[in-house]
């Protein structure tokens, strides 16, 4: 998975594009369990109760809003989720969140969406035997028994330090968290830094989730995307050849401020749903990365941020 360590935008634009739209959501897999199965949760637990997503520290801001279009989130059971990137979009999520990237997640209705090459995901609706596999295993690994104070030093029975916390001791960075949200409920989180220091047990669950890839997985076409863009700069951005023309069926890269700004910043972040969202995600080929395309002459440095059926986003414009 990519890492993406950007500046981050405090306040960004949506385009009135966006409102005006009548598309209709992208037309999905139907993801419900098979007919006549069912789930069974595991026996209650005196672990936790229910688990709260690690978040970074917030930053205040005072935002104006005008709220995007409803959107039906899902719910989460389960989601192997890395904390701690910095990005374009990170004040568009409710609440402000440090752009979570998902690895794997599992929904009540049975989906599972899993993150491969290229900032892709694939999906699949699993089976009763299979939901309940896919829990059972952690608990066979000894996820449920694992003791931490999610200190991430040598007070935390996650890792073995072997008297080397000092040398290798680092401030910041990234999380690897496991969360589940049933009635077996825990959040979990190992730093990246000290990967090498996990005892065995959190390792073998890592492996274990980083590995799971059930048959039957087909491509995820999202039905919601952010764009963060901003005019390329010749004598500092590193340009190709021959940009890729805008598809000029999609909302235009040019646009002026409509209003005034607390923050000077040159990235602008749009709202994409619908059908047009998995268009221009098409469109765009690689979601993991930059592309340079061209529109009246001029040339715009574009990302795309895939939205997943959980991730619940505000219209973060001052």
């Amino acid at each position: 998975m990519k890492k993406t360590s950007l500046i981050p935008i405090l306040v960004c634009i949506i385009l009135a594009s966006c409102n005006g739209q009548s598309n209709t959501p992208t037309a999905l897999l139907p993801f419900t369990p098979e007919p006549g199965s069912t789930i069974t949760a595991s026996p209650p637990s005196t672990l936790t109760s229910t688990p709260t997503r690690i978040q970074p520290t917030k930053r205040p801001i005072t935002p104006t809003f005008t709220p995007f279009p409803p959107y039906d989130n899902k719910g989460v059971i389960f989601d192997y989720y890395v904390v701690g990137n910095l990005a374009d979009f990170m004040e568009f999520f409710d609440p402000p969140s440090g752009n979570i990237i998902t690895r794997l997640v599992l929904y009540d209705d049975g989906q599972l969406l899993i993150a491969v090459a290229g900032g892709t995901y694939k999906q699949k609706v699993l089976s009763s035997d299979e939901f309940k596999s896919f829990l059972s295993e952690l608990e066979i690994l000894g996820f449920y028994s694992l003791e931490s104070n999610q200190k991430h030093n040598p007070t935390d029975d996650l890792y073995n330090f072997e008297g080397k916390y000092e040398e290798v001791k680092v401030i910041g960075g990234l999380k690897y968290c496991i969360l589940v949200d049933a009635d077996r409920a825990r959040n979990l989180c190992v730093h990246e830094s000290y990967l090498q220091f996990l005892i065995p047990e959190i390792k073998n669950i890592l492996q274990y989730l980083d590995e799971y890839k059930p048959a039957g997985m087909t491509p995820y076409y999202p039905d919601r995307i952010f764009l963060s863009i901003r005019a390329a700069d010749p004598s500092s951005d590193t340009l190709p050849a021959a940009a890729t023309p805008w598809n000029e069926n999609f909302p235009s890269l040019e646009f002026s401020h409509p209003s005034k700004y607390v923050f000077d910043v040159f990235t602008t972040t749009m709202y994409i749903d619908g059908d047009m969202a998995k268009e221009i995600y098409i469109f765009f080929e690689n979601p993991d990365g930059s592309r340079v395309f061209t529109q009246n002459g001029k040339e715009y440095i574009v990302n795309i941020r895939i939205l997943l059926p959980h991730e619940k986003v505000i219209n973060a414009y001052q």
